[in-house]
C-alpha cells in the first residue's frame, strides 16, 4: 500500500516511518529544510516548495492509497511573530494537499487531531490559538469531503512519550529534573493526563489504516480517539515516574497557577458521543513499562 505521509521528521511521523516502514511503501513529503536522516534510508523524500504544482505532479504520477496528515506546528502559547507560521503549517499546508489530490483522489485520508480542541468541555473550546488552528482544518476537510471519493478519518491523539523524543515533554522534563535536581515549579497537579507510548500511538494508526481498507468498524462522521485509561494526575504521574526509576524529583507543586484554559479532564468517547475510542485498539505498553523502558534503559 502506497501512502503519503506529512510531518515525518516530528516524533509522531518519524515513529511511524521506522515502525510501518515495512508494511507500507511510504513517501515522507518534506519541506526544503527538513532534516531527513531519521528517515531517509526508510522511505522515500518527495521535497515540497510551497508550490502547489508540485503537489499536483506528485499525485499525478504517483497512485497514493492513502495519506496520513501529521504535520504541525505546535505553540502552546503564541506570539506576534508565530502568526504566519501557524497558519501556513495547520491550515494552508494543508488546504494545498486537499486541493492537489483531488487530480487523484487516495482511498484514504487520516488527519490528526488534539485533546486540547476541547479544552473542560465536550464541544469545540480552543485552548491555544494552536488549537483553533487544527479545527479550522477540520472544517476546510469537511468542505472537500463534500465533493471527494476518499475517506476521511479524524484521530485524536493525547500526549505520547517514547525514546528518542526531544520536546520539553512532562516526562523529559522530569528526567531532566532528576539529574539537576533544580528546584521544578509546578502547578497544584490536580489535572488528569492521558499518556500513551508512542509504539501504541503508531500501532493505533495501522489499526486505523486496516478499519478503513476493510471497511469494517469505521464511520466516517465519528472522532476516534487512542485515549487510554486508567488517567493519572499530574501529580499522581508523578509518583509513579519516580516508583518506576527509584529516583526523587525536586517538585514545588503549587508554585506555578494554572494556565489559563488548563485541561483538568481530558475529553473522551465517555463524555461525548461524537468521540469513539478506536476499534480494536488497546495500549499494550503499561505506564510502568513505558517509562523503564524509555528513561530506565535509555537515559
Amino acid at each position: 500500500m502506497k501512502l503519503l505521509i506529512t510531518g515525518a521528521t516530528g516524533f509522531v511521523g518519524t515513529n511511524f516511518v521506522l515502525k510501518l516502514h515495512q508494511k507500507y511503501n511510504i513517501t515522507a513529503l518534506l519541506r526544503p529544510h527538513s532534516n531527513q536522516k531519521a528517515i531517509q534510508d526508510y522511505c522515500k523524500i518527495h521535497r515540497y516548495d510551497g508550490n502547489i504544482e508540485n503537489l499536483i505532479k506528485l499525485f499525478e504520477c504517483e497512485n497514493f492509497e492513502g495519506v496520513i496528515h501529521l504535520a504541525t506546528l505546535y505553540k502552546s502559547n503564541h506570539s506576534i511573530e508565530d502568526l504566519d507560521a501557524i497558519l501556513e503549517s495547520n491550515i494552508i499546508f494543508g488546504t494545498q494537499i486537499l486541493e492537489a489530490l483531488k487530480i487523484n483522489p487516495p482511498n484514504f485520508f487520516i488527519n490528526t487531531l488534539t485533546f486540547s480542541q476541547f479544552a473542560n468541555t465536550t464541544t469545540y473550546t480552543p485552548a491555544s490559538l494552536y488549537d483553533a488552528s487544527k479545527q479550522a482544518f477540520f472544517d476546510i476537510i469537511n468542505f472537500y469531503n463534500q465533493s471527494l471519493p476518499t475517506k476521511f478519518s479524524q484521530l485524536l491523539l493525547y500526549n505520547t512519550y517514547g525514546i528518542n523524543d526531544f520536546r520539553p515533554k512532562i516526562f523529559n522534563l522530569w528526567q531532566n529534573n532528576i539529574q539537576n535536581q533544580l528546584p521544578l515549579a509546578m502547578s497544584a497537579g490536580n489535572q488528569k493526563i492521558d499518556i500513551s507510548h508512542i509504539d501504541d500511538v503508531i500501532n493505533g494508526f495501522d489499526i486505523l489504516i486496516q478499519n478503513i481498507t476493510n471497511k469494517e468498524s469505521f464511520d466516517p462522521s465519528i472522532i476516534y480517539t487512542l485515549e487510554n485509561f486508567p488517567r493519572y494526575s499530574l501529580k499522581e504521574l508523578a509518583n509513579i515516574f519516580e516508583n518506576v526509576l527509584a529516583k526523587k524529583l525536586n517538585i514545588i507543586w503549587g508554585a506555578n497557577p494554572p494556565r489559563q484554559n488548563e485541561i483538568q479532564e481530558p475529553i473522551s468517547s465517555l463524555l461525548s458521543e461524537k468521540f469513539q475510542k478506536l476499534p480494536n485498539w488497546n495500549p499494550q505498553i503499561t505506564l510502568e513499562q513505558g517509562i523503564k523502558k524509555t528513561f530506565g534503559e535509555h537515559k
